[in-house]
């Protein structure tokens, strides 16, 4: 089996669940029946209500609504309802929990009905799962501010601008920006230093008030003459004889006239400042010069991390993620800061696999767009596949890259998978696993839900639509066991009457993408069952 096989399955199957919905059956083969269409909720133990909303400027609003549905009267869901004003944007459910004491985090619900850029509501999800402390909020982006309403209380409502850069920002412009919108701007007296000449530089700190925004550090500088220049530095550990830093090789962290570089979203900086005689900075280290690199150009690629003698004194190998089968295979990601080059961060991985055929371990890169930091289908990176236990290459990330792309890992002995990312919920070194998918290169197309043995994420009905004659066609999806992060669609009737599956092409434009009871690939968003009975046809409602 190659490891597309694996990248994102193994064969699990499912009995199909009947297409129609009694009052008071639950819409799904098993509880809870998380992205189950609120709407279609006929009796409830515990009625709707509104748990927290707000309106945005533009007319946009959001709601986060929760209520106990009579098919699992023990059990309280969550939704979110959304609209536009005059800009169109995405709504979202989110989960806020409490990891230290008032240090707060959130993970997106990574289901695609918890996400929508059209007016309506979300599927429904359970309000407080079994994360201790962690309870869902609604979000709302109108391209201009971000609401959040709701998660670690139901009375929290957050507005923020919304970050200029899809998904953060790792370099900015302070010339460019309006200073006093920030949520702070800090210019100690102790991180300023000034020369005998009068040249001087002062390290900033500060911190937008965007939606997704890191604190950014840079340097103003003043009474600089000809010779004179700034820069910054970063800390790379605690060296034998003190603190070491290196110089940002950005050009832009680097200014000969008065005034400031642009601010990185690094931490751990200091300012230096010199007038071609004397030099200062506004910590006191040593800056240590970089040795020589194995490749003319970084990041280098292909490096045995065997060979690599000298890390940076903060930098060493660490790992930082496991994907460990019980008893089976096994992938650790490894992460370190070379001493020939503290600029990039590299990653590799060590994998321990049985010796028996079809087993792979596999690095991959792990994206999120969008507003909502929605997590991608993670991509197997070049050069980096197992076949045997061993070690992988390096891979130099550039922290101040653009995006947010995270390292992530495949590991599969044949029997079981398992993946481990660094996107999302980092608190912790987890795994999610599965078992071999039934297709050789993913997504897989052609199956039908009775194939599928085992879910991840049980079907649920996602929407219906119904013709004048009373047939009706449901919408379904969940996520196999087999699949590490695409959920799959398909649509079912009652009847006799054909049913098919549409979903957005990359113009804009619906399309058919499987035959009834057919399974395909989903985001989510705009995916519709549809149904005719030769004299009219309708489609489920995204």
């Amino acid at each position: 089996m190659g490891l597309g096989t694996v990248m994102l399955a193994a064969l699990t199957g499912l009995s199909a669940a009947g297409p129609a919905q009694a009052a008071g059956t639950p819409p799904c083969t098993a509880l809870p029946c998380d992205g189950a269409d609120p709407s279609a909720v006929t009796s409830w133990a515990s009625a709707p209500r509104v748990v927290n909303q707000t309106t945005l400027p533009s007319g946009a609003q959001v709601k986060l609504m929760a209520g106990k549905p009579s098919w699992d009267s023990g059990t309280e869901y969550a939704w979110v309802e959304g609209k536009f004003g005059s800009s169109p944007g995405k709504f979202w459910m989110s989960y806020h929990y409490n990891v230290f004491e008032s240090a707060f985090a959130y993970r997106v619900a990574e289901h695609p009905r918890a996400y929508r850029s059209t007016a309506g509501t979300t599927g429904m999800f359970v309000k407080a799962p079994h994360n201790a402390g962690e309870f869902a909020a609604g979000c709302l982006s109108d391209g201009i501010k971000t609401a959040c309403v709701g998660g670690t209380s139901e009375k929290v409502t957050r507005v923020d601008d919304v970050s200029p850069c899809d998904p953060v920002c790792k370099v900015v412009d302070p010339a460019a920006q309006d200073l006093s919108k920030w949520a702070y701007v800090s210019r100690p007296d102790y991180r300023k230093v000034t020369l005998p000449s009068g040249a001087w530089v002062q390290q900033v700190t500060a911190q937008p008030r965007w939606d997704r925004s890191p604190q950014f550090n840079w340097a103003e500088a003043g009474n600089l003459s000809a010779g004179g220049k700034v820069w910054l530095e970063q800390w790379q550990g605690a060296g034998r004889w003190g603190d070491v830093y290196t110089r940002i090789t950005d050009p832009r962290a680097t200014r000969t006239t008065d005034g400031s570089t642009l601010g990185f979203a690094v931490s751990n900086v200091r300012a230096c400042v010199t007038d071609g005689t004397n030099t200062r900075c506004t910590q006191e280290g040593d800056t240590t010069e970089p040795t020589q690199a194995p490749c003319a150009t970084l990041p280098c690629k292909g490096v045995d991390p065997a060979t690599v003698t000298e890390w940076m004194p903060n930098g060493g190998p660490l790992v930082i993620e496991d994907a460990n089968i019980y008893q089976g295979g096994r992938l650790q990601i490894y992460q370190g800061r070379p001493a020939w080059d503290p600029t990039h961060v590299y990653y590799w991985g060590k994998a321990e696999l049985p010796p028996r055929a079809g087993v792979s371990a596999q690095l991959m890169t792990h994206e999120a767009e969008g507003p909502d930091s929605r997590p991608q289908r993670p991509v197997p990176i070049p050069g980096t596949a197992l076949t045997a236990s061993g070690t992988t290459p390096m891979v130099g990330f550039d922290p101040l890259a653009p995006g947010d792309t995270r390292i992530a890992g495949l590991v599969n002995d044949a029997k079981t998978w398992a993946f481990a990312t660094q996107q999302g919920d980092n608190t912790y070194q987890t795994d999610i696993e599965g078992t071999p998918a039934p297709c050789a290169a993913q997504p897989c197309t052609g199956l039908t839900p009775a194939s599928v043995t085992a879910w991840r994420v049980g079907p649920a009905v996602w929407k219906t639509a119904k013709l004048a004659s009373g047939a009706q066609v449901s919408l379904y999806g969940g996520l196999p066991k087999w699949s590490v992060s695409d959920f799959y669609a398909w649509a079912e009737t009652t009847g006799g009457a054909t049913v098919w599956l549409e979903d957005k092409a990359p113009g804009g434009e619906y399309r058919k993408v499987a035959d009834g009871r057919v399974l395909a690939a989903t985001t989510g968003e705009s995916v519709r069952a549809c149904i005719t009975d030769g004299t009219q046809t309708v489609c489920t409602t995204p």
